[in-house]
């Protein structure tokens, strides 16, 4: 398949039926719709870009069928994935696009991580990392993998889309369940690679699919919102769960604070240094600092007073009508203040160590304690060990240019000055996750250990005629688990629905 009908089917897949198949005029395609009995025609509009500038500014192109995306696509950077029940301009020359909230989604056809590095030289050499993360250590394969400019939009494509609908009390809840479960998506990533922006727009605005963008696309790995929103559940419970451990009390008394009036305000408020950044960067800082204005009853008058001269002060300031604009995103009513876990992400990123200590303490409302280094610390946690163990694994199968490696449990803990109590139990649960195999050696055999990731990768390296001699010989090996008897069938068959149900099958949705 060449890449143009590539990139062409992973924006069918992403899609949906969100829009019309052809467009309302002057279309070259034959229109058969109205042929067809029962056939519904859905208006929904998605809004495209041609530059990031543009993007910025909002200056965009509103298209509501796939036919008007299919002759445009390769002349935008970005676009919205998922389908608005109708977007508008602002403006007579119809450049700029009103309209892509997420009060007006239609459907959430898919939920994108970003990975933003500082340029593309470090997002080249990152590529392998971030390959690693989203096919080994997640429990859902990804769809689509596109590189951006200085990082990597990772796609989830829902199964079916989601429809949005509006309960009779005002809420949405299909919105409420996606952005939780983006969430816990960006959440996990971040473990694993700092450069993930946790901030963004979960149903914003991604990198469009183009023939000189797409790193990875699978169409059978689309995933189920069910058994997300149940890995979602679990992981959020999880956290939860390790959060007093991280946690510091205060024995002052509570009494009502507004948020300007608290030390971590004065201390993002007084730094001149902030700029673009990863994941945090000047927009965050005057998103945040506007919601503590529109927290504290603050007017927005005020408000612009405020951050116009924050802005000002900085050694790289926004220009003037974006930092308008923050300010009425922060006073649309859609928030009601500053984050906890952006304004820790922010100080961590602009304050400097000791004064941000300094503001922590004197700070009378309940903030996470900084986690000492792990170098600093005797005990090491569970998840930290499976890292060590991922790492490890993913280092030997490297070096040895297999899709496994031989070696011992004392060896392991030796290398990795892990107890073997310890290891045995991190070792385990990987195990359960399916995420790491294991078949013990005979004799004087070592044991072999092989992870999801290489089975994978080794698996798509090969020639379709291969596979079956392939997963013949893992079966040798390895337990016929379910997990196995399911990579297996993944692999040798090419029907669309076998494959469907097969991957939900390498899940462990608890």
């Amino acid at each position: 398949m060449s890449a143009m009908k590539t990139a062409q089917q992973a924006i069918d897949l992403i899609l949906h039926q969100g829009l019309r198949e052809t467009k309302a005029w002057h279309s070259n395609v034959l229109k058969l719709e109205k042929t067809i009995p029962g056939k519904q025609n859905k208006h929904g509009a998605i809004a495209m870009y041609r530059s990031k500038a543009q993007m910025a500014k909002s200056w965009g192109t509103i298209y509501t069928s796939k036919e008007a995306v299919y002759d445009n696509y390769a002349t935008s950077t970005h676009w919205t994935p998922n389908v608005f029940n109708y977007l508008t301009y602002t403006d007579a020359a119809k450049h700029y696009v009103k309209g892509a909230k997420e009060q007006n989604l239609s459907q959430i056809n898919t939920l994108v991580v970003d990975v933003d590095y500082r340029d593309a030289e470090e997002r080249q050499a990152k590529f392998a990392e971030v390959w690693d993360t989203a096919m080994l250590d997640v429990q859902f394969m990804p769809t689509l993998i596109l590189a951006t400019q200085k990082g990597y939009h990772i796609y989830y494509v829902f199964d079916e889309p989601v429809f949005v609908r509006r309960h009779a009390n005002g809420k949405l809840p299909a919105v409420r369940a996606a952005k939780a479960i983006a969430k816990s998506l960006k959440d996990f990533y971040a473990q694993k690679l700092p450069a993930v922006d946790v901030t963004c727009n979960s149903f914003g605005i991604f990198r469009v699919p183009r023939p000189d963008n797409i790193e990875y696309f699978e169409p059978k790995m689309t995933v189920d919102f069910q058994d997300l929103m149940t890995w979602s559940i679990n992981f959020a419970n999880d956290q939860h769960q390790i959060k007093p451990q991280n946690t510091q009390r205060s024995f002052y008394p509570r009494r009502a604070s507004r948020q300007i009036d608290q030390p971590w305000f004065q201390a993002l408020i007084n730094q001149t240094d902030i700029d673009q950044n990863v994941g945090y960067g000047r927009h965050n800082t005057i998103f945040t600092l506007a919601l503590a204005c529109y927290s504290s009853n603050v007017s927005q008058a005020q408000c612009f007073d405020i951050l116009d001269e924050f802005n000002s002060n900085l050694n790289h300031p926004l220009a003037t009508q974006h930092v308008q604009k923050v300010i009425n995103d922060a006073y649309s009513g859609q928030f009601h203040a500053a984050s906890r876990e952006y304004v820790n992400a922010l100080l961590e990123t602009w304050v400097p160590d000791a004064d941000r200590r300094v503001y922590l303490q004197r700070s009378q409302t309940t903030w996470y304690k900084y986690a000492k280094p792990r170098t600093e610390r005797v005990n090491s946690h569970v998840n930290e060990w499976q890292a060590d163990l991922m790492a490890y694994f993913n280092q030997r199968t490297s070096q040895d240019n297999n899709w496994f490696t031989r070696t011992s449990l004392r060896h392991i803990s030796k290398e990795l000055n892990i107890c073997l109590g310890s290891l045995t139990k991190a070792l385990k649960e990987l195990i359960d996750q399916g995420l790491v195999y294991r078949e013990k050696g005979h004799g004087r055999q070592a044991t072999m250990f092989a992870t999801r990731s290489s089975l994978l990768q080794h698996a798509m390296a090969l020639k379709k005629a291969q596979r079956l001699n392939y997963w013949l010989m893992v079966a040798r090996f390895l337990d016929p688990t379910e997990q196995l008897l399911a990579l297996q069938r993944f692999s040798l068959t090419s029907a669309p629905e076998t494959t469907k149900v097969e991957q939900l099958r390498l899940v462990d949705t608890g």
